[in-house]
């Protein structure tokens, strides 16, 4: 067993966090470098090797784990950034991406911009060709008309083409021959099928993910192939893997075969890392893992041990169609501008101030309050304490760039301003938490919230009283708890494949048999070529049907067992309960229509278990300040510990400050924090 490594490239900070193979952890954060992310990761890999008493090249050698989540592709989605590139659809067919369901995101918003088409109408192109509802050929590939269209989208220079054909996920062969014939005119150019990346029906759905997955390819295939020679040459010896949707991780070339899952791939890993911590609290099965970076907050939820997953994911307005963890975010982020609006009331984000300037308290020429500069300003951060040290904060630029923008204006102390910023970044993170339980059915006072990011744990206690959780876990390595997660997060594929019958049907049982049968041969050989053995692979089945007559689909689990009638009976159950829950409503005298049927293949080692080093000495105050406890809306003395003081066993009741090198836990007046065996802090609300 060797050291594991997590990579995750965030707005502000590139994180980096080192599992070495005695249990033992480093948290490493290096500033960002949108134009040149490698240099970050370079530079961030230095500085963990220092901390750890290696050097670069030796600690990449005794890694045997090394996983990397980028935001890159997310953010060419948004800011419309990539490279021109064509679609081929089947002849009368090349406005689906245009018209999606016919709606649109405000329904009656007149003034709503419809966002800059990814692919342009003069280059989507139809092409005479059909197969039918039943698999059958109703008109032949028209292969010169193929030919015509690829010479033409050359012309245009284009870095990619999508192919998307009407029930290609019934017989897909015109979409390959149709790849086959773009590779001959256009070599070199990135050609992605919709029966690769997505073999579900919806037109809509089914095409976007493969006009993403071509969007995304020239962009993220450059980058990843760069990063993984990087770190061939460094010395790793195992090809790095790279960070998905659904919540597990897969080589570079297994992403680049569908680059849609490295969409929104990032928050994903927030379930591996929750559950790892999580074993010792009252509900590790049902957990509220929060993060909260620099430029945005994430929130998302373990439920029944399992991360809540979705198909219905959308990056700017378009769906990514293939199943993801479910991940809410919102501009609430350490680096998030308060500003005051049109009707001079306070608000705070989205608008980030990123790494370069950041907050007005880096010193870089950032003149808006921050998040952070609110925080530094009542005493709950310390300016000498930000990054283990590493850089220090101006508590004086902080105060004055919330004097002029805010405190005047609204006439207000610099601390009253402050800590209204403080309320109210509180206030929209606690509604995103909301968003993803309570208007969904979900009970959050049944749950454990995990918190982390650097700002994490400075509002955690807050957040969980607003909602009436009782407990709140703070990992060690909260400061970069999804590059944590990465490296303890299985490697995964995903399968699906359509069948539709309803769940009454004499001939289901049979059929289903045969369906996860050959969905389970697949991933079996796969994790297999991957290095795992058959003792470290495991498959989750899942069903997506719906009632008879409805439009919306809902995925649920497939019950242990083996597929007989006793398991389909199980499984109705299983959907009404869940529907039920979900809309508060269920038919159970109607059966179940399934649709697709789906199989999870994760390969997974077990990773080390995580521990305190030996430098703790306990817990004991090195001094106190005043500072602002939201609980009870005002200053109070309060004491202050170092968090690698700190020894498994130790309690500190608030009102208190403990500083981590990378993240900073208020403790409430009446709350207790409680040092956990692997170094986490758990917070026990006094609701």
């Amino acid at each position: 067993m060797g050291h594991r490594i997590g990579i995750d490239i965030g707005g502000t900070f590139t994180d980096l966090v080192l599992l070495r193979e005695d249990g033992r952890f480093h948290v490493y954060k290096e500033d960002s470098t949108p134009d040149e992310p490698l240099l970050a990761i370079t530079r961030g890999l230095a500085g963990l090797a220092d901390e750890a008493g290696t050097s670069g090249a030796k600690l990449l050698r005794e890694t045997e784990f090394c996983v990397h989540g980028q935001t890159m592709a997310t953010n060419a989605l948004i800011e419309r950034s990539g490279p021109v590139i064509g679609l081929l659809a089947t002849k009368g067919h090349r406005d689906v991406m245009y018209l999606g369901r016919g709606g649109k995101p405000e329904r009656f918003n007149i003034h709503l911009r419809k966002p800059r088409d990814l692919v342009p109408r003069y280059l989507r192109l139809g092409i005479p060709e059909r197969v039918g509802v039943d698999g059958s050929e109703v008109l032949s590939l028209d292969e010169d008309a193929v030919r015509e269209a690829a010479v033409k989208l050359g012309t245009f220079g284009v870095k990619a083409v999508a192919i998307a054909y009407l029930w290609s996920i019934l017989d897909a062969s015109h979409e390959q021959r149709s790849a086959e014939i773009v590779r001959e005119e256009l070599p070199g150019v990135d050609v992605i099928c919709s029966s690769d990346v997505l073999p579900e029906i919806r037109e809509w759905e089914r095409t976007s993910s493969t006009v993403l997955s071509a969007y995304i390819a020239p962009i993220i295939g450059d980058y990843l192939r760069a990063f993984e020679q990087e770190m061939r040459a460094g010395g790793l010896p195992h090809p790095p893997q790279i960070m998905q949707v659904n919540g597990g991780c897969a080589s570079v070339p297994d992403l680049l075969a569908r680059p849609v899952n490295a969409v929104a791939s990032g928050p994903a890993a927030g379930p591996a890392a929750g559950a790892f911590y999580a074993s010792n609290t009252k509900a590790p099965d049902r957990l509220i893992i929060v993060d909260m970076g620099g430029t945005s907050f994430d929130v998302c939820l373990l439920r029944d041990g399992e991360p809540v997953m979705s198909t219905e994911i959308q990056v700017a307005d378009q769906p990514i169609g293939v199943n993801g963890v479910e991940v809410l975010s919102v501009g609430a982020g350490g680096g998030s501008i308060a500003w005051i609006d049109s009707g001079n009331s306070l608000r705070v984000g989205p608008r980030s101030a990123g790494s370069q300037p950041g907050p007005a308290c880096y010193g870089r020429g950032g003149r808006e309050p921050a998040v952070t500069d609110a925080n530094l300003v009542v005493g709950r951060m310390a300016a000498g304490a930000f990054l283990g040290g590493r850089r220090s904060l101006d508590v004086g630029l902080a105060e004055r760039a919330i004097e002029e923008n805010i405190a005047a204006p609204l006439g207000l102390s610099v601390r009253e301003a402050a800590a209204g910023i403080i309320t109210l970044v509180n206030s929209n993170m606690a509604s995103a938490i909301r968003a993803v339980s309570i208007e969904r059915g979900i009970d959050p006072r049944d749950y454990v919230m995990v918190a982390g990011g650097g700002a994490g744990g400075l509002h955690a206690a807050e957040l969980a009283r607003m909602l009436s959780i009782s407990e709140v876990l703070i990992p060690r390595s909260a400061g970069g708890l999804c590059a944590f997660g990465m490296a303890v997060t299985p490697v995964r594929h995903d399968y699906v494949r359509l069948h539709h019958c309803n769940s009454n049907e004499e001939r289901a049982v049979a059929e289903i048999a045969k369906v996860f049968e050959a969905l389970i041969a697949e991933g079996q050989a796969h994790l297999e070529a991957d290095g795992f053995n058959s003792d470290e692979i495991s498959f989750t089945r899942y069903v997506e049907g719906r009632y008879p007559g409805q439009v919306h689909n809902l995925t649920v689990p497939l019950p242990a067992g083996p597929i007989n009638q006793d398991l389909i009976s199980k499984l109705e159950l299983v959907f009404h309960d869940e529907h039920e829950r979900r809309f508060t409503y269920c038919m159970r005298d109607q059966p179940i229509q399934c649709i697709h049927w789906r199989v999870a293949a994760t390969g997974a080692r077990p990773a080390p278990q995580g521990r305190l080093g030996s430098g703790a000495t306990g817990a004991k105050a090195f001094g106190q300040r005043m500072a602002y406890m939201a609980s009870i809306n005002e200053e109070v003395q309060t004491q202050i510990f170092r968090g690698d003081d700190l020894a498994e066993g130790d309690r500190i009741t608030g009102p208190a400050i403990v500083e981590f090198p990378t993240t900073t836990v208020v403790v409430n007046p009446g709350d207790v924090l409680t040092v956990q065996a692997d170094g986490s802090s758990l917070l026990t609300i006094a609701l």
